[in-house]
């Protein structure tokens, strides 16, 4: 019942992508997480998250308003408002899917509570990180940064991190990412870094389903004479498009499960 973090060091590297499908490959395999959400909220009161999976998910925000802040004249408000992330930890079993504007937030929250100290001493679930980033050349950088902030445990006890490569965005091949990170990696004493690589999904449904918000999940359960009119997309398309959808999600389950992910 570990926690899971998910997040990225921009917007667009695909961590609600890689969060939904964790989530779907635990529960093919009769594992029921719960799901929470500190990132964007839109008009409708729902993340990207919360609108793959309406009224699944428990929706922390982004931090308190500038205006709230100064009409309470407290410094310490943004501390108090990550302190809903305790009974997630303290729980456990959490998928939490964390916007890139939010870990500075999350970070500091973890260092000025102790949380380390503080989940050890009421024996807390472990904690895992997944760092999700296409192939780009500023990802390696930024990656490198939130490897170190993570595996120094000073913040937040994170046992796995998971650094999944998101091959949506092109081939990682030149990037060199992993002996760039080397180094880091090498200085990390109580953390296991594992690398994972997330295939593309060539499938026809894909664009459709996310312009949508539905879920692989949902669409992989789903009659495929229910398809053309939940995604809005030709039958002719369906049968070929499901295929490779189920191939797609088949070999991620297979990567997942071989990194002990799940």
């Amino acid at each position: 019942m570990r926690t899971r973090i998910f997040c990225a060091h921009a917007g667009g590297q695909g961590k609600t992508t890689v969060a939904q499908i964790v989530y779907a490959a635990a529960h093919a395999k009769g594992i029921d997480l719960r799901l929470a959400s500190a990132d964007f909220i839109d008009e409708s009161g729902s993340s990207k998250l919360g609108r793959l999976f309406p009224n699944a998910v428990e929706e922390l925000g982004t931090g308190p308003s500038v205006s709230l802040v100064k009409d309470a004249n407290d410094m310490n408000a943004n501390i108090r408002y990550w302190d809903a992330l305790g009974p997630l930890f303290l729980r456990g079993g959490y998928i939490i899917d964390m916007g890139a504007n939010v870990i500075d937030q999350v970070l500091r929250w973890g260092e000025i509570r102790q949380a380390p100290k503080l989940l050890a001493s009421r024996s807390a679930p472990p904690v895992d990180v997944f760092l999700i980033c296409k192939a780009e050349q500023r990802a390696v950088d930024d990656m490198t940064d939130l490897v170190r902030r993570f595996s120094d445990q000073t913040s937040l006890p994170v046992e796995n991190i998971y650094i999944c490569l998101n091959e949506q965005g092109g081939s990682f091949e030149g990037l060199n990412i992993r002996a760039r990170l080397a180094s880091v990696i090498g200085g990390t004493n109580r953390t296991n870094v594992v690398f994972v690589e997330i295939p593309m999904c060539s499938s026809e449904l894909w664009v459709p389903m996310e312009q949508n918000y539905s879920s692989a999940q949902k669409v992989l359960a789903m009659d495929e004479n229910d398809i053309p009119k939940e995604l809005g997309v030709d039958f002719w398309s369906v049968l070929s498009g499901m295929q490779e959808l189920k191939v797609w999600f088949a070999e991620i389950q297979r990567r997942l499960y071989a990194s002990s992910v799940i």
